[in-house]
């Protein structure tokens, strides 16, 4: 019934929708009538009024016709639920009647509201920003107008957003056919001061050009002598300082580092301070260097070089450093033009290290030679040898480590446009995957091709649900079920689309399953391995409750006592169940 659906009789709901349609009907007729001796801010508030009063025709109007077909529900019971033609000629005359007049009052409102206010503020705020957009787009480009030119920009645009915000907030009351007009002068204010801020460019290089003309004037005036062309522009050089370079620990680099900070501080501070040198040395060693070797305690620049020339100049202990670093690195494979052409520089590299320390006879030694030959590739290693075996070629011992480093670096060029004409294929490598297990009750929407065992989840036998062990221990119907959404074979329990990859290999060998020669299901399927496992299960469960001794009966009356007295009668209990049996 309606007062159980709506808590509401139908007559109550009948009257609440005539006594909304009342006051709705009141509040449009005193639009209709007092519109004109309104103020805008009364006409918004009524409008609001008239808008809550049409929806709630609208609501009261819905809820009667529910309560009329839950009284009908009622009383027809199984039939089906209609009104008849005058109700709903009721209702939808009642909801058309009070959109006409919604309409008609909405047009009295909307003339009162854009004749009266909104036309003239609209209209007035998008002409002021026209005005204001033509005054900045005609002051000329000059180098003195530039913050000129800022402040009308700035108006400008304030002028065209203030136009934008008053055509959004009388948008709602402009009619048809003016609001693709007002809309159209907008956009064109939009854009017409995005130019003008474009505009700004000009100005700043206008204003450049006049300050270089300004002091090209100073610079005439205060030495006449000086004879420029006209038009010709004086260039102004900015110099970035240079900072010295820095040591940061490297013994490699000790030498090289300190010849370049001897000629730099040379010509940064000609004079030859002993006080300015050391503070400049100490600022170009890293903070943990000078800390550790107390390099600010020193007096001088040599006292400091001193120290570091103990710590980190020992050439010999370099030059076996630079000779390990080489011997380190591993023999290369073919096909592989980088690592060659890393392996080639790296010897560049050792050789001009070793020449800045003056030992380059290191790097003609014969085991490092050979430890360079025996790094190279099978093919440039056989390239090597046939080009030192060549009699033409004439190596001899002494040239043994030249040849081979001018051989290197003509390889170097070619694997360099080798490798720039080669492409690159990255082979994707697949993501590991780690092994979840689900519960079997638990779903998870996936994809089929993503999913893994419905039983367990394992993604290892997805689609070979025979390894599966928790299905083997699950009833027949479980079973079938399951074999029925995978689309599986009864017979081999794989997945396939046609018979010819069935396997015959695990068939129900069970005699009473057979029919001809052999059963058509697997014997996972067979209806005795049910039987099998309800056997063993009884037989657990009756050795489960051997090993305690007491009936049901006595169970439930100890359960009663405390603890000390159910003790107490548990060992006055003497008889004895003996179990048998049946299979």
């Amino acid at each position: 019934m309606a007062e159980e659906a709506l808590g509401k009789s139908v007559k109550q709901l009948k009257k609440e929708r005539t006594t909304a349609k009342s006051s709705f009907t009141k509040q449009a007729n005193f639009l209709c009538r007092e519109a004109h001796r309104l103020i805008e801010s009364e006409l918004k508030e009524e409008f609001k009024k008239l808008s809550s009063g049409a929806r709630k025709v609208f609501e009261t109007n819905d809820d009667y016709k529910a309560g009329l077909i839950a009284e009908i529900e009622a009383t027809e019971d199984g039939a089906e639920v209609q009104l008849s033609a005058q109700q709903e000629a009721d209702f939808k005359k009642a909801v058309e009647e009070c959109n006409a007049k919604f309409d008609e009052v909405t047009e009295i409102v909307q003339d009162n509201l854009w004749q009266r206010y909104g036309q003239s503020d609209v209209l007035t705020t998008i002409s002021a920003a026209e005005k204001a957009c033509d005054r900045t787009a005609a002051m000329p480009v000059d180098g003195t107008g530039y913050e000129s030119y800022e402040v009308q920009l700035e108006l400008s645009m304030r002028l065209v957003k203030e136009a934008t915000v008053t055509l959004l907030k009388w948008e709602r009351w402009i009619p048809a056919p003016e609001r693709k007009d007002l809309e159209s002068h907008v956009r064109k204010l939009k854009e017409c001061s995005n130019e003008l801020e474009s505009r700004k460019a000009e100005f700043a290089w206008a204003r450049r050009a006049a300050e270089d003309t300004q002091a090209l004037d100073t610079s005439m005036t205060n030495n006449p002598n000086i004879m420029v062309p006209a038009g010709q522009i004086i260039p102004v050089v900015k110099i970035k300082p240079t900072s010295l370079p820095k040591f940061t620990g490297n013994k490699r680099d000790y030498y090289r580092w300190k010849r370049d900070w001897e000629n730099l501080q040379k010509q940064g501070e000609p004079t030859g301070s002993v006080e300015v040198k050391k503070i400049q040395l100490v600022d170009s060693v890293d903070d943990r260097i000078a800390k550790e070797l107390r390099l600010s305690s020193y007096n001088t620049a040599d006292d400091i070089f001193r120290v570091l020339d103990n710590r980190y100049g020992n050439k010999i202990t370099i030059a076996m450093e630079i000779v390990e670093e080489l011997e380190k690195m591993p023999a290369l494979r073919g096909n592989q033009p980088r690592r060659v052409i890393e392996l080639i520089q790296m010897v560049e590299k050792a050789l001009a290290d070793l020449t800045d320390l003056g030992n380059v006879g290191a790097m003609k030694n014969p085991l490092v030679i050979k430890s360079i030959e025996s790094k190279l590739p099978e093919l440039l290693k056989r390239e090597w040898l046939v080009y030192m075996t060549d009699p033409a070629n004439n190596i001899t011992p002494d040239k043994h480590f030249d040849e081979l480093l001018q051989f290197l670096q003509k390889q170097e060029d070619v694997l360099e446009r080798l490798e720039q004409l080669r492409i690159s294929e990255r082979v994707e490598k697949p993501e590991r995957k780690f092994e979840k297990n689900y519960a079997f009750t638990r779903t998870t929407k996936k994809d089929s091709t993503e999913a893994g065992c419905i039983v367990c989840g394992a993604e290892k036998h997805r689609d070979r649900i025979f390894f599966c062990r928790k299905f083997k221990d699950l009833k027949l119907t479980e079973k079938k079920s399951i074999i029925r959404k995978l689309g599986a074979c009864k017979k081999c329990l794989g997945v396939h689309e046609d018979d010819s990859r069935c396997s015959d290999n695990y068939l129900c060998r069970n005699k009473d399953c057979k029919k001809g020669d052999f059963s058509d299901h697997h014997y996972f399927l067979c209806p005795k391995w049910d039987l099998k496992n309800l056997n063993e299960g009884k037989t657990i469960s009756k050795d489960s409750r051997k090993g305690s001794g007491l009936t049901a009966e006595q169970e439930h009356f100890l359960a009663e006592l405390s603890p000390e007295l159910a003790e107490k009668c548990k060992k006055a209990f003497t008889n004895k169940v003996k179990m048998i049996n049946l299979d």
